[in-house]
């Protein structure tokens, strides 16, 4: 039987850090306690865990956890890392801080090996990175890629409890006919509409969330593949949704990568085509379902599919396999 562990959550009232503990819950780690930190707004707050609550702190010593993991936003996440780090306590970062960082294993839980997975800090993707990923992974063990183009529809949960929360008020607000709140802390109205952006466009058009999504991309498939991202904001209230057009090195039509893609991991095939995949039917799995999986009629070696998956419990469920192989049995 594994050892008891003692587990840190940064964010813990968070979107991304409530997901992180119910995936906590069902993992193979025999959690002794959990330290529940966040910010000053959350302060007098509780959350359960296996049946006890456990108060939100905002000053805590972190001595004596066996793991730290943070999932707050990432200026927040940073200041956690380096009191982690000083008080030699493991780490794995969530936030998206140090995907970037070369010095830093970015790493899917179920591909890290332990040499890795012991290291003293490790950083897990976005849940969004993770989902392609899945789908580009066998695709580029069996037939080498050249080029992506990705369109993907993210929900009012990618702007975490805060977002979901406008998105709520506003479409109450709407139904009842009354003035809609100010708008929330994306800056726009939520309800009802769609934005061809999650974030501020920089100079070159794009944004920081397109930006780290390919550069994410780059470090879990060890290749430096040309992608073209836009990542469009939709009024719902969990999930997200991706349109994939994919060149090949080598010929792979359709009914070849439906087979590559059915043998792995993580990945669900969607057969009504029809019905989806739909965010509905992706809300609470760790898997991406794919669907509409055909060959792209502008390209000799090309294929067009649709994603639906939820990032947040994606996330989640990498960040708990990484912590899973890193305290691994005591």
């Amino acid at each position: 039987m594994s050892r008891a562990v003692r587990i840190g959550v940064v964010g813990a009232t968070g979107a991304l850090g409530a997901e992180v503990m119910t995936v906590l819950d069902g993992s193979r780690l025999r959690v002794a306690g959990i330290l529940p930190i966040a910010t000053q707004r959350s302060v007098g707050e509780h959350v359960a865990f296996q049946g006890e609550v456990f108060p939100v702190e905002m000053d805590a010593s972190l001595r004596g956890l066996d793991l730290v993991l943070c999932c707050a936003p990432a200026p927040a996440s940073l200041e956690w890392v380096r009191l982690a780090l000083k008080a030699e306590v493991p780490c794995i970062d969530c936030s998206g801080a140090l995907a970037l960082s070369p010095e830093v294993p970015l790493c899917l839980g179920g591909e890290a090996d332990a040499a890795v997975a012991g290291a003293p800090l490790l950083a897990s993707p976005s849940g969004s990175a993770l989902a392609l990923a899945r789908v580009l992974a066998p695709l580029q063990r069996a037939a080498g890629l050249v080029r992506l183009g990705a369109t993907l529809l993210e929900s009012s949960a990618a702007g975490g409890r805060e977002g979901i929360a406008a998105l709520g008020a506003e479409s109450i607000a709407l139904f009842n006919q009354q003035d809609a709140p100010d708008a929330s802390a994306a800056g726009r109205r939520l309800a009802f509409d769609c934005h061809p952006a999650l974030g501020e466009v920089g100079e070159g058009g794009s944004t920081a969330v397109e930006a780290l999504l390919v550069r994410s991309l780059a470090r879990l498939l060890g290749a430096d593949l040309p992608v073209a991202a836009t990542v469009a904001l939709i009024p719902t209230f969990i999930g997200m949704a991706a349109s994939l057009s994919i060149e090949l090195k080598a010929p792979l039509d359709a009914r070849a990568a439906r087979e590559v893609l059915a043998a792995a991991p993580g990945l669900e095939l969607w057969t009504h085509d029809a019905e989806g995949p739909n965010l509905r039917a992706a809300a609470s799995r760790s898997e991406v379902l794919v669907g509409r999986l055909r060959d792209d009629p502008t390209r000799e070696r090309g294929l067009l599919l649709w994603l639906a998956a939820d990032p947040l419990r994606i996330a989640a469920a990498n960040a708990v396999a990484l912590a899973e192989l890193r305290l691994g049995p005591g």
